[in-house]
């Protein structure tokens, strides 16, 4: 993937994954997503980074729906790098 390409990749899945963030209402969900979206975006600059901790009172189907959500964002805009 050519510089350009990644950085509006980069670009592309920041704005797409703040925006769902700040959809979410609950906030402790709203931070876990913010979370999961940063490890994400440093995952595709190759910098890593540890799972966050899931919070306190985050049921595990939210967790999931988060996590798939923004996996598939990721994917569609690293897919391949």
């Amino acid at each position: 993937m050519a510089y350009t390409e990644f950085s509006d990749a980069v670009l592309g899945f920041n704005g797409e994954a703040v925006l769902y963030c700040q959809g979410i209402s609950d906030a402790v969900a709203r931070g876990y997503a913010t979370d999961y979206a940063r490890l994400l975006a440093h995952r595709a600059r190759g910098i890593e980074a540890q799972q966050p901790r899931i919070p306190t009172g985050l049921f595990e189907p939210n967790r999931n729906l988060i996590r798939s959500t923004l996996d598939r964002m990721y994917e569609k805009y690293f897919r391949g790098a």
